[in-house]
């Protein structure tokens, strides 16, 4: 059975963006889908958020994606001893804690990312990134796809990937899950 676990960024929520759409999309191709409501997602606490997700037990047939913040979660539990998911399609990615906004994010970023474990643990993962994230230096996080081993995909004028920025929708994403997932 093909599972995958679609979460929000900091300050959404599982309504918000493109995931409904996405869920939506990955049901109609036979995925059983998860959008689950973090919590306190406008001050967000890793331990919360990582217990969240391991309570859907994500298994090898589980896809996980994720939105901005969500990324820096999706990174702690790919890193985990015997993790053993399908793979990982992670949106608006970045691996290092910003200044401005340490207090809600310093629980996600303070003890670094562990991209050996990464690594070791062999799962196929997908960064999609923006060339305009108004967050995201975009060179940056194309280091953190050769650190891990991931796919980069770069995608032109996308922003953040809100709805703001066109992104209700998101085909290109349906498209990459296909070709680099089934």
């Amino acid at each position: 059975m093909k599972k995958a676990i679609i979460i929000h960024g900091w300050e959404e929520t599982s309504q918000g963006q493109w995931l409904p759409w996405l869920g939506e999309q990955l049901r109609e191709k036979g995925y059983v889908v998860e959008i689950p409501q973090m919590p306190h997602t406008k001050n967000p606490k890793l331990n919360e958020w990582m217990e969240m997700l391991e309570s859907f037990s994500p298994d090898k047939n589980t896809l996980l994606i994720g939105h901005s913040l969500a990324n820096a979660l999706i990174l702690k539990y790919i890193a985990k001893a015997n993790t053993r998911i399908k793979g990982a399609v992670m949106v608006a990615v970045w691996d290092w804690l910003f200044q401005d906004v340490k207090e809600f994010h310093e629980t996600f970023f303070e003890n670094g990312f562990d991209y050996e474990a990464i690594k070791k643990n062999n799962t196929p993962t997908v960064i999609v990134n923006s060339t305009t994230d108004p967050w995201i230096d975009f060179e940056r996080a194309k280091k953190l796809a050769n650190k891990i081993d991931a796919t980069f995909i770069a995608i032109e004028k996308a922003g953040h990937f809100m709805v703001r920025d066109g992104y209700a929708q998101f085909p290109k994403l349906v498209e990459i899950i296909e070709n680099k997932f089934t």
